[in-house]
């Protein structure tokens, strides 16, 4: 979502045939050029704030700035660092690089005309679902940042950020519930929101609010990968993976002779990666790496007079059963997708499909039993899912659920559509579950629209609710991330009071411009 912009008025020139005419509105040769000027300089005319091209808006210089920084979560100071300021002016020598000031200004502009722009954007959906995330920039300060979902009238799932707030010392269910209360109320969404998803938040559990609150799907799988290390030989094991490999990652002479020695034919590549949080994913491309260097890692081991890294066979089986039982939830996962959010109607094919692959693995793999007795106890009865309506209503697996789901499913449409009578809404629930299922790949939301809403009109509104509750908190790239977490380093190091406005823009002005 770029700014508001306008572009200088241009009239034709008068031909010599019909005579110069005196135009107050026509701007003179030189007033082009000067405004041409202003414009290549970064410097828009007075009452500019960049330049339409038919639909699209086209950024002034100081703009590209701005968003260039937006973009990477780099302080404003940034334009003033005197070897980006060289590397400008080595560039173009003419440019004059804003001052501070002029940056924070510009970001107040920005951030003030985006902020309109999705109020106005609020006003049109009748159902909006948030997400929140409780995160630290330092052990003494915690942020609690709030997104919004709604479909748009083409079947499009819209996420925008709405804010970053200080939680000023108090992490309680009651203050995050005022918080929460406090964004809604600011961004007048109040009858609208009817879900929030959060992450993490165990304080929020037993708290009762208006709106329906769940778990993130993503965070969910840490919390079961944190209690499955609390098992002792899982946890033992893992801490030597990491002993190795800081081994490396300390000493620069050992490092590079495993580069040396993995330069040979027979020797797997690969960056070593060294993590200790809770998210499954890196652990396991973390030991994935480890599995391929190990060989090499022998012989630098050997050389160093350093036997106690090695591994025994014992040790080398319970690390490939960790990455068996691993692998089962990258296989689940991976029917998400890539980026952005998705629906909370695939959580239950993914639970099931984990479920059965884990109890497949399990008589032969005791880290895959301990995986799947987690799983069980952190997702409960999945057949009898608090999610399976919103997997019902979803014509792309409304058939894979099993009849217990599916009866739950039809009960909670049954009580949510009273006003339509019960013998016309079991008509309607039985025709769409003889329809076709769309295609895998198809879009839900915009099938409930274009399609669904003709064919089963008393069930699309309650479809479009439901799938718009997103499976993950934050975007996709952040929840499934194989590398540690940049992002949050980044937005950690921000200034305070630019806070805000850095990571509303980040997330809501668009790169099409």
């Amino acid at each position: 979502m770029a700014p508001t912009t306008s572009r200088p008025s241009r009239q034709r020139a008068s031909s010599p045939r019909e005579g110069r005419v005196n135009n107050p509105h026509s701007a003179t040769r030189r007033e082009q050029i000067r405004q041409r000027s202003g414009l290549m300089c970064g410097r828009p005319v007075a009452g500019q704030t960049g330049r339409m091209v038919g639909s699209q808006d086209v950024l002034t210089k100081d703009q590209h700035l701005l968003k260039m920084m937006i973009s990477n979560l780099l302080s404003l100071d940034t334009a003033q660092n005197t070897n980006f300021m060289a590397f400008v002016r080595a560039l173009k020598p003419t440019f004059q690089i804003p001052t501070e000031p002029q940056m924070n200004s510009l970001l107040h502009s920005v951030y003030k005309e985006q902020v309109k722009k999705l109020q106005q954007a609020l006003g049109s959906p009748e159902h909006i679902v948030l997400s929140c995330e409780l995160w630290s920039s330092s052990p003494e300060d915690s942020y609690l940042t709030v997104s919004c979902h709604f479909v748009d009238d083409r079947g499009k799932l819209k996420s925008f950020m709405l804010k970053t707030t200080s939680m000023l010392g108090d992490d309680s269910a009651a203050s995050i519930k005022n918080h929460l209360s406090a964004v809604m109320e600011a961004w007048k969404i109040e009858e609208k929101v009817h879900g929030v998803v959060r992450a993490g938040l165990p304080q929020l559990k037993g708290i009762k609010t208006s709106w329906l609150h769940m778990p993130c799907f993503a965070d969910t799988l840490n919390v079961i990968f944190r209690d499955m290390r609390k098992n002792d030989k899982l946890s033992n094991i893992l801490k030597k993976c990491q002993t190795i490999i800081r081994f490396f990652k300390n000493n620069s002479d050992k490092e590079q002779r495993l580069q040396e020695i993995k330069k040979c034919p027979d020797m797997r590549h690969g960056k070593l990666i060294l993590y200790s949080g809770d998210q499954w994913l890196v652990w396991l491309n973390m030991l994935q790496q480890l599995q391929q260097q190990y060989p090499a890692m022998l012989m630098v081991f050997a050389e160093s007079d350093r036997s106690d890294l090695n591994l025994s066979e014992n040790e080398i089986k319970l690390i490939n059963n960790i990455v068996s039982a691993l692998l089962h939830l990258s296989k689940a996962t991976s029917k998400m997708k890539t980026e952005g959010f998705d629906t909370i109607a695939l959580i239950v094919p993914i639970q099931e499909m984990l479920i059965k692959s884990l109890e497949k693995e399990q008589s032969n793999n005791n880290v895959a039993e301990i995986l799947l007795s987690h799983c069980k106890k952190e997702f409960g009865d999945i057949n009898e899912s608090k999610l399976a309506t919103s997997t019902f209503l979803d014509p792309r697996y409304k058939n894979q659920l099993g009849e217990e789901n599916k009866k739950l499913a039809r009960k909670e449409i049954m009580k949510a559509k009273q006003d339509v009578p019960p013998a016309k809404m079991t008509k309607v629930l039985d025709r769409y579950m003889a329809y076709k299922p769309t295609a895998k790949d198809s879009n839900p939301l915009s099938w409930w629209i274009h399609t669904g809403r003709d064919k089963f009109g008393e069930l699309s509104n309650l479809a479009l609710q439901k799938l718009s509750i997103v499976s993950t908190a934050v975007p996709l790239e952040r929840a499934f991330c194989r590398a540690p977490d940049r992002f949050s380093t980044l937005r950690s190091s921000l200034e305070p009071e630019n806070l805000d406005m850095t990571l509303f823009l980040h997330s809501n002005w668009s790169d099409s411009s």
